[in-house]
C-alpha cells in the first residue's frame, strides 16, 4: 500500500509540472519594430505599447548593417536617459541580433551609433 502512495504522489508531482510547462515554453518572441526593424524613423515607444513581455522571452533586433550602420546597446537607465554608452555595455553589432529576456524588471536599449539613440533608437520594456 506504501508503494502506491509513492506511485499517486509521484504521478500528482508529474501532473503539476507538467501544468506549469506550457508557461515555460509559451516564450513570446518579438522583432523590435515589426516589420520596420530598428532604425532611424520607428516609435519604438508606440511598438512595445500594449506588449507584455516576460522572463525567457527574445528580442530580435534586425537592421542594415550598410550606409546607415546600427548596433544594439544593452544600458542602465541613466545612460538610457543620456544616449551615452559605458564602456563595458553589452553591444551587438551583426544585424539580427537576439536577446533573451533573463529577468524581470526595466530594460533599456539604445543604438550606440552617434546621434542615432537621440533621434528616437532607443527601446525601454518592464518584464514580468
Amino acid at each position: 500500500m506504501a508503494s502506491g502512495k509513492i506511485t499517486l504522489a509521484a504521478a500528482m508531482a508529474a501532473l503539476v509540472v507538467a501544468a506549469l510547462l506550457p508557461a515555460t515554453a509559451s516564450a513570446a518572441a518579438y522583432t523590435v519594430g515589426d516589420g520596420s526593424g530598428w532604425d532611424l524613423g520607428i516609435d519604438y515607444t508606440a511598438w512595445a505599447k500594449g506588449k507584455k513581455f516576460r522572463v525567457g522571452d527574445t528580442l530580435e533586433f534586425l537592421y542594415s548593417l550598410g550606409e546607415a550602420e546600427h548596433n544594439v546597446v544593452v544600458v542602465d537607465a541613466t545612460s538610457y536617459a543620456s544616449c551615452s554608452v559605458p564602456s563595458n555595455a553589452p553591444t551587438f553589432t551583426s544585424g539580427d541580433d537576439t536577446i533573451t529576456l533573463t529577468a524581470p524588471g526595466e530594460w533599456f536599449f539604445i543604438c550606440g551609433i552617434e546621434g542615432h539613440c537621440q533621434d528616437g533608437m532607443y527601446l525601454d520594456i518592464n518584464v514580468h
